[in-house]
């Protein structure tokens, strides 16, 4: 096929890459902001040109078919290269700029991440800042994110990690619930309280405790639930129970006083703890405003860890 009949092909090649990965039409077509029969149009002119069927489709799946296979293999890595040509053309400029689409957990968004974000803005207006806030797992690749910022004990293999800090969970009451009901010496005592749960799962009610070699699991219950860390961190500051929180979203009230830590000695198990960490794809060119983005986060941790009034205990 010689260059004249390539080129109009190249569109439908990409498209086709898309569907593949994203298996549906439908979606395809959100993402690309046009109608699910144009997409299925393009995908059929590229199997009339290359007079191979590459997609089997019924009414209810799609599957590749054997060709299909081998076309999409290959119109993939047209994909990354033509991805790399924009990258290394990015990383090249002296002035950063460009689009810069980030994903991060709702609470760490809110709480942390805003004013971050937003002095980051201010710095380089030429950046195009998009975040997608989420505490679902977002998939950089197929949900086209540049960077991804979450809390995890176990960083997402194949991409570049880069560590912003540690963060782990805190169990606490307000001191007037503390003075009506007592303070719990041992995470046993925590079953005799009124525990403020997310709720999220079965799982939830069911509170891991360490030290050192000591372990113990305690079954909770409470008068209230809510995955919402500022309504359940509200709640807690009312005297309405016990509750865990990520360390982030409650430090500023133990250092004064609203909150005070319960059981600080005892390590308590659950999600939301580790380390926050930024993650990219790993590629020859990492685009300047990637690049930048997450030094800046690094840096702004630092600095925040060592404030009075920033994220205390928070380390990198």
């Amino acid at each position: 096929m010689d260059t004249n009949k390539l080129i109009p092909l190249l569109s439908e090649m990409a498209i086709f890459v898309n569907v593949v990965e994203s298996g549906s039409f439908s979606k395809t077509a959100q993402k690309l902001g046009v109608s699910p029969s144009s997409v299925s149009r393009s995908v059929t002119r590229l199997e009339n040109a290359l007079q191979e069927k590459l997609l089997e489709r019924t009414t209810r799946q799609m599957r590749l078919s054997t060709t299909g296979q081998e076309v999409y293999s290959l119109c993939s890595d047209m994909m990354n290269s033509a991805k790399l040509a924009v990258s290394a053309a990015q990383a090249d400029k002296s002035e950063v700029s460009g689009s810069l689409r980030v994903a991060a957990p709702k609470a760490l968004s809110r709480q942390v991440l805003m004013p971050m974000v937003l002095d980051f803005i201010d710095l380089y207006p030429s950046v195009a800042l998009q975040l997608k806030v989420a505490d679902h797992y977002i998939d950089p690749i197929g949900d086209e994110v540049d960077v991804i910022i979450h809390i995890t004990e176990k960083p997402t293999e194949g991409l570049i990690a880069k560590p912003l800090a540690n963060c782990r969970l805190v169990l606490c009451a307000s001191p007037n619930y503390l003075q009506q009901h007592g303070v719990p010496t041992h995470p046993e005592d925590i079953a005799q309280h009124n525990c403020l749960c997310l709720g999220e799962n079965p799982r939830d009610r069911i509170w891991d405790f360490t030290n050192n070699a000591k372990r113990v699991s305690v079954n909770v219950n409470g008068s209230f639930t809510v995955n919402h860390s500022e309504i359940r961190r509200e709640a807690v500051i009312r005297g309405k129970g016990i509750s865990v929180f990520p360390e982030f979203a409650i430090q500023s009230y133990i250092a004064s006083k609203q909150v005070i830590e319960v059981l600080p000695d005892w390590h308590v198990g659950g999600k939301y703890q580790g380390t926050i960490v930024a993650q990219y794809a790993q590629s020859k060119f990492i685009p300047g405003q990637i690049k930048t983005f997450v030094e800046y986060l690094q840096q702004r941790f630092v600095q925040d860890a060592s404030s009075d009034t920033g994220l205390l205990g928070l380390t990198r």
